[in-house]
């Protein structure tokens, strides 16, 4: 991730519905580290299907909000609530600020492919696309290099709208579950950030924002709403059951993976949605 190295191991995972071709899956997640490794900056969005370019979106969105939690790297703030719609306006000027711009070159595309915006489209592209989203920052508890026990704990700062959640695992137990608490938190209409939304102020006051500490051995999940639910359903997450299990199948690689996905899907335990996972572990040892 960087010519720096860090005691941090990240996985990605990206998982369509069933039916749905990799392109087509409207779920999206990003990952960046700071050029001195200090920090790691990471985020999952879930596009909304009934808006058009919903998919296009959430990636936007989450480029977006790597890089701008990269820009407030070190900035700092007066408080969270400054820091936070600080973050926002970053946010909106590299999403929202250029979303027209976007759909003026889609639709010069479109229409070079003999394929142009049709009237019942048009309504739909004059609406905008919406997405939830969840990122976060994580930053070294000491920039110290011959500090090895600080170099093991890191500080995490995260921002979430809607129901793409975070959840702050130890030893495969349940430390942290943002914005969502329990599986009952999950709705039909979750809070989206609209792809034509400018007002800041807005946004910060429906949006929500956590804090922790890692640990050695610790892991932060950010996953969008149909594996948040399920990770939330299982009554054995307190115990480290269902923690663990998707540790060891994240190990396995994206083909189990994803093959587990569909397997629980099969079972309907889960939800047949597009699947979006960042695994960060503080690594115990090296």
């Amino acid at each position: 991730m960087g010519a720096h190295s860090t005691p941090l191991d990240v996985q990605r995972f990206l998982v369509p519905k069933t039916g749905s071709s990799p392109e087509e899956c409207e779920d999206a997640l990003d990952v960046s580290l700071s050029p001195d490794a200090s920090s790691l900056f990471a985020a999952v969005s879930d596009g909304a299907s009934e808006s058009l370019l919903a998919g296009t979106w959430a990636r936007q969105l989450v480029h977006g909000a790597v890089a701008s939690m990269a820009a407030a790297d070190g900035r700092g703030g007066d408080g969270e609530d400054s820091r936070s719609e600080s973050f926002v306006e970053d946010l909106l000027d590299r999403t929202v600020n250029q979303w027209d711009g976007y759909i003026a070159e889609y639709q010069a595309e479109r229409a070079a492919r003999g394929r142009p915006i049709t009237w019942y489209e048009q309504p739909g592209l004059d609406k905008g696309a919406f997405a939830t989203l969840v990122a976060v920052h994580i930053r070294a508890a000491s920039s110290d290099p011959e500090d090895r026990e600080a170099a093991r704990r890191w500080t995490w700062r995260a921002f979430a709208l809607g129901d793409s959640c975070l959840f702050h695992l130890r030893e495969g137990r349940l430390i942290t579950s943002f914005p969502i608490a329990d599986g009952g938190g999950f709705g039909v209409t979750p809070q989206l950030l609209g792809s034509r939304n400018r007002d800041a102020a807005l946004i910060t006051d429906r949006a929500s924002t956590a804090a922790g500490e890692l640990r050695a051995g610790d892991e932060l999940l950010l996953t969008t709403d149909a594996l948040a639910a399920w990770l939330l359903s299982r009554s054995e997450v307190e115990s480290g059951g269902s923690g663990k299990q998707l540790g060891m199948l994240a190990d396995l690689g994206d083909e189990i993976f994803a093959e587990w996905v569909q397997s629980e899907r099969d079972r309907s335990r889960m939800r047949n949605d597009d699947v979006a996972l960042i695994r960060i572990r503080v690594k115990t040892e090296g």
